[in-house]
């Protein structure tokens, strides 16, 4: 059933004149008056006493009335329901991140972005490394901020934003502490703390310990690197993490040294190479303008 017929139909139960209601819908009045029929026969009853200038509504037309208003109402507020939800939609930025992502220059440029566009909603939702990706392709996410030690460009959008290498984290109790740079193997008889494997530091970690010729002696895995450098603090083992993901509170506690042999990590914003939402793209543009004036490394 056309909904059109029905607004005509009100309408004209209100103006009780077909010039009028052709006037007040930018219509005609020979077009007012098919529709009116065509309702009538979809209906199949007669729903206007004609006489020549004036029209009075029938019995049925009194009995449908009311039905017509809510009809037409519901109509309206459905269409605005979903006029809402969907401007909401557009104006909706959701990020999956690494929990680290505080510590990055990416964090600072959402911080930026939130304020200069204070009509968008920016929603951040942790996740480990190792997971991110699938949670792209389900349409959840309009971006995800990783890390990888593939630079190479895969089949998303791919912003690099900064680099990170690997430190040793030891308590400033420990011998090595005093040297300015340790080579892997003195710490072949250290007991490990480590990030989880979940993350995506557990296993280019293991990796570098094998390039040296031993396999780590792992005590303790967790996913909350402020616990592990707690445990570094108190000399419950040694640590060895992403430079930038250790806060600037924690270096005046611990010892952090650079690392040989060490490997090179890249942070990132990715997203699928669909066409995102407004928010989305807007974001996109904003970090590529601030990338092209920075000379992060």
């Amino acid at each position: 059933m056309d909904l059109a017929k029905f607004k005509v139909f009100l309408d004209l139960t209100e103006t009780k004149n077909y010039s009028k209601t052709a006037e007040r819908l930018y219509t005609t009045q020979g077009n007012i008056s098919k529709q009116i029929i065509a309702l009538e026969k979809e209906l199949d009853t007669s729903l206007f006493i004609r006489s020549h200038r004036q029209i009075e509504l029938t019995e049925e037309a009194k009995l449908i009335l009311p039905y017509a208003k809510t009809i037409v109402s519901q109509q309206q507020t459905l269409l605005q329901t979903l006029q809402d939800y969907q401007q909401k939609k557009a104006a909706t930025l959701r990020i999956l991140t690494i929990p680290t992502m505080a510590n990055y220059w990416a964090f600072n440029q959402v911080t930026i972005f939130m304020k200069q566009h204070p009509e968008f909603d920016i929603q951040l939702k942790e996740g480990e490394g190792n997971e991110l990706i699938p949670f792209l392709d389900t349409g959840e996410n309009h971006l995800i901020f990783l890390r990888t030690f593939q630079k190479e460009k895969q089949h998303f959008d791919t912003l690099f934003t900064e680099k990170d290498h690997f430190v040793a984290v030891l308590s400033k109790k420990h011998p090595l502490a005093r040297y300015s740079e340790l080579d892997l193997a003195q710490l072949q008889q250290e007991k490990f703390l480590m990030l989880s494997k979940e993350t995506k530091t557990y296993q280019p970690v293991i990796e570098l310990c094998r390039q040296v010729g031993f396999t780590p002696n792992i005590s303790f895995e967790t996913s909350r690197i402020e616990l592990l450098l707690s445990m570094v603090a108190s000399e419950l083992g040694i640590t060895i993490v992403m430079e930038k993901t250790i806060d600037n509170r924690w270096k005046n506690d611990l010892a952090i040294i650079p690392i040989t042999p060490n490997k090179t990590s890249y942070l990132a914003f990715v997203r699928s190479k669909e066409k995102g939402n407004l928010v989305a793209d807007t974001f996109w543009q904003f970090l590529q303008d601030r990338l092209s004036h920075s000379d992060l490394e």
